[in-house]
């Protein structure tokens, strides 16, 4: 009697469970039309989140209720099922929804991806990446396939078990140059292309070239550009104080015309071939680019360089994507700090006679000492 009085108990928990659910489904239903005109909460997504999480629990309940059940009445309702087949249809259904549900993400995110490279060594990074996806992908569901295959097929009570085979040389073999051809030819090329940002890339004689210093620092990029004389001047950490914030050592001639725009965005001349410098005056940070497949580390301390060639101006790339609001973004891909979300900056690709103008309005960082103070140094003298 006091196992059944505790089923009853149960039973009725459960039954006030699902009233509480539904009330509760009720009432933020309610609150969510309420809502929805003054706030911008995202009721949808809320409400399919809780109902997630009331399924899950239901199914955990309904499970303890049939473990409590075989436990307190010593009747097991499924006594009398063959658990091995069970198991093998389990993992029938599994395996198979989890590779459909993989093919079905695929393509419901492709929208989500990344647009086609916006430089030319990014390029050659898609045709690789697509060469790793045509040939995982394939093999991900072959080989899963056959391992449910596998499964249905020896499972315990339908046939006797597979054959133990101590070796086998020509399939070990098989395998080995099936494994290997393709992981060298990827290895091999991945070497060539992943280079190519760092080092990889020479100028043309006709092609243009642009210098620029990206420095990290929480929470904010600055952004340095070469002055006429196209080279970028010495610095020292040292040098690092009121307004000279990236330390420039202004008794070098070559940092003298450097410019540092007080807007935080970077232009960048299409077609030039754009060498970036990254440093950092703190901690571990990296430049990322993800429309120009261009990523590099900010170390403390060193001084690193990225390089890429822009194919497509800002206006261009919009006209692809039929996205009037698009923007190219540089980002920090490495977790810096608290305010880490502040570290982007919009990157502008125009034209040539574009980015000229555009640096042409700012004044180089240095500014030389007047006459006037000159004189009245001299005098002090």
């Amino acid at each position: 009697m006091a196992r059944l009085g505790w089923l009853g108990a149960l039973g009725l928990g459960g039954l006030l469970w699902a009233q509480i659910g539904a009330a509760a489904r009720a009432r933020a239903t309610e609150i969510a039309l309420q809502e929805a005109t003054t706030s911008t909460f995202d009721w949808n997504s809320f409400l399919w989140r809780v109902l997630w999480i009331e399924t899950i629990a239901i199914i955990f309940l309904s499970i303890r209720l049939v473990q409590l059940v075989v436990r307190y009445t010593g009747y097991d309702p499924f006594g009398d099922w063959d658990r091995d087949k069970v198991n093998m249809r389990l993992w029938m259904v599994v395996g198979l929804g989890g590779i459909a549900l993989a093919l079905w993400g695929s393509f419901k995110y492709a929208p989500n991806y990344l647009p086609e490279s916006a430089s030319a060594h990014g390029q050659a990074i898609d045709t690789l990446k697509d060469f790793i996806l045509y040939f995982t992908y394939p093999a991900f569901i072959l080989v899963h396939l056959l391992l449910f295959y596998m499964i249905w097929r020896y499972y315990h009570g339908r046939s006797q078990g597979a054959v133990y085979e101590l070796t086998h040389h020509g399939l070990e073999r098989a395998a080995l140059i099936a494994i290997t051809i393709p992981v060298v030819i990827i290895a091999a090329w991945g070497i060539w292309v992943w280079s190519a940002p760092v080092h990889g890339q020479v100028a043309r004689a006709d092609q243009k070239t642009v210098e620029l210093e990206a420095v990290a620092e929480q929470f904010q990029w600055r952004v340095r550009y070469a002055g006429p004389d196209g080279k970028l001047g010495r610095y020292h950490y040292k040098l690092i104080g009121g307004e000279n914030v990236l330390g420039l050592d202004f008794t070098d001639p070559k940092a003298q015309d450097d410019i540092l725009p007080p807007l935080k965005e970077i232009h960048l001349p299409v077609g030039a071939q754009i060498i970036i410098h990254v440093r950092s005056k703190d901690v571990l940070h990296s430049l990322y680019l993800p429309h120009f497949r261009t990523h590099i580390y900010a170390v403390p301390g060193q001084r690193t360089q990225a390089k890429f060639v822009p194919l497509y101006t800002t206006k261009e790339m919009r006209r692809k994507l039929k996205d009037p609001e698009f923007d190219y973004e540089l980002a920090c891909n490495q977790l810096c700090g608290g305010a880490h979300y502040n570290m982007r900056m919009k990157v502008v690709v125009e034209t040539w006679e574009e980015y000229q103008q555009w640096l042409s309005q700012f004044k180089p960082a240095y500014t030389p000492p007047s006459s006037v103070a000159l004189h009245k140094n001299t005098q002090n003298l």
